[in-house]
């Protein structure tokens, strides 16, 4: 039978599926959003570009919220609040609330500011509930959320959508109403769990935490990995629905990409993520240490993810791999791509886990800003490059590299460090 904190852990896996639901409506629908209100590739990266930068301050706002407050409660009430930005997303354009690019804009701001919360609760959680060695495990079952979300979004959207205008609006309406009810799963389940910031002394100042983290060497090799890791996996989500459509590309229908390719390109990114924790368990119970085994799946990860510089010479044929039609090997290669680019975050989380006790919540706050700041400010200049010359192949060729520069940093310069 299963103990508490592994239900527990369950509750962070539906969390963090909520979470992405609520994120990747919009991009599922972006297709008809931009025809039906004009937009440009640049004005929809902006939207995203805000919904990064939001994020990126909310990340510190509660990450030092975190560090002081019980996660029990603030947990719920942050999950409600993102959840209500998500349902006002569905209304953008109606009258009474002005403009559709604005709206867009306002609630997506809302939302990335809401849901930068999910994370500091989190990770905040495994760390009290969870051995070390358990953490990665334990992360990657938490990160799998973000690949359930993604998997049965896509679907949902597609069963709602109707050939009428402004058939889009329902998903966010239904998807923000389902965070009521894990809020109340949480509250049942959590009874009589004590998830205290445990601390024998009182929260130390910002300003005096900020100096001790700026001055360990780990933190900047943290902020360097988690800004490679983000910066692939937000492009390929904010983009890869235009990309599976695009009649010069892949030329998928809504369909087709709503009901099978998007879902099995987030189904191969759950595998990735789940397949990374459970490795650094056998590997470790095989005689491997528990750092060089979440180095080891990181560098297999981020290899994976690599095969992205490829996917556009295949699609177009320019590449060919002998008797596979050249598009089943450019969907092949992104598979493999999507189990490596979401492979990397768990082993990642157990890093950021071990560099503070004390200031889990400070130190992903400060990193989750730095790799939001980082990965936003790609979106706009991407989606003006795209309106530019009509080519999505710049996305593919910035994915591949990060990930393998940030596996070396691992290897060459963490150093294990205690409190």
């Amino acid at each position: 039978m299963l103990s508490r904190k592994w239900w527990i852990c369950g509750l962070l896996l539906c969390a963090s599926t909520i979470n992405y639901m609520d994120r990747v409506t919009l991009a599922s629908v972006a297709r008809r959003v931009i025809e039906e209100f004009s937009l440009s590739k640049q004005q929809y990266g902006m939207i995203e570009q805000y919904f990064g930068y939001a994020f990126a301050v909310g990340s510190i706002i509660f990450g030092m919220i975190v560090d002081r407050v019980s996660v029990r409660w603030l947990y719920p009430v942050v999950l409600l609040l993102w959840s209500a930005a998500g349902m006002m997303t569905g209304l953008a354009g109606m009258a009474g609330f002005g403009s559709a690019f604005g709206t867009l804009l306002f609630c997506r701001t809302l939302l990335g500011l809401f849901e930068s919360g999910h994370w500091p609760c989190a990770l905040r959680t495994t760390q009290s509930l969870l051995e070390p060695k358990d953490r990665a495990l334990g992360n990657s079952v938490l990160q799998s959320g973000v690949s359930i979300g993604a998997i049965v979004t896509p679907v949902i959207v597609g069963a709602m959508l109707t050939p009428a205008a402004g058939s889009w609006r329902l998903p966010f309406l239904i998807i923000g109403a389902i965070g009521v009810l894990w809020v109340l799963a949480w509250i049942y389940i959590t009874r009589g769990v004590s998830m205290e910031v445990k601390s024998d002394v009182a929260p130390e100042p910002f300003w005096q935490g900020l100096g001790d983290l700026v001055r360990d060497r780990r933190f900047w090799i943290l902020a360097f990995v988690v800004s490679a890791i983000n910066g692939p996996w937000g492009i390929f989500r904010v983009w890869l629905p235009l990309v599976f459509q695009d009649p010069r590309g892949l030329a998928f229908t809504e369909a087709e990409t709503l009901g099978r390719i998007l879902p099995g390109y987030y189904i191969m990114t759950d595998v990735g993520c789940l397949a990374a924790g459970a490795a650094t368990v056998w590997l470790h119970g095989r005689g491997s240490s528990v750092l060089n085994s979440r180095r080891t799946v990181f560098t297999i990860c981020a290899l994976l993810t690599m095969l992205a510089m490829f996917v556009p010479a295949l699609s177009r044929g320019d590449l060919s791999v002998p008797g596979v039609p050249a598009r089943a090997a450019a969907i092949t290669a992104m598979m493999l791509v999507a189990a490596g680019s979401l492979g990397v975050f768990p082993c990642y989380y157990a890093f950021s886990q071990e560099l503070s006790q004390r200031r889990l919540g400070l130190v992903t706050g400060l990193l989750g800003f730095i790799a939001w700041i980082t990965s936003s400010s790609l979106q706009r200049p991407l989606g003006a490059h795209v309106d530019r010359t009509g080519s999505y192949d710049i996305a593919f060729l910035v994915g591949a590299w990060p990930c393998i520069l940030a596996a070396a940093l691992l290897w060459f310069f963490w150093e294990p460090k205690t409190e």
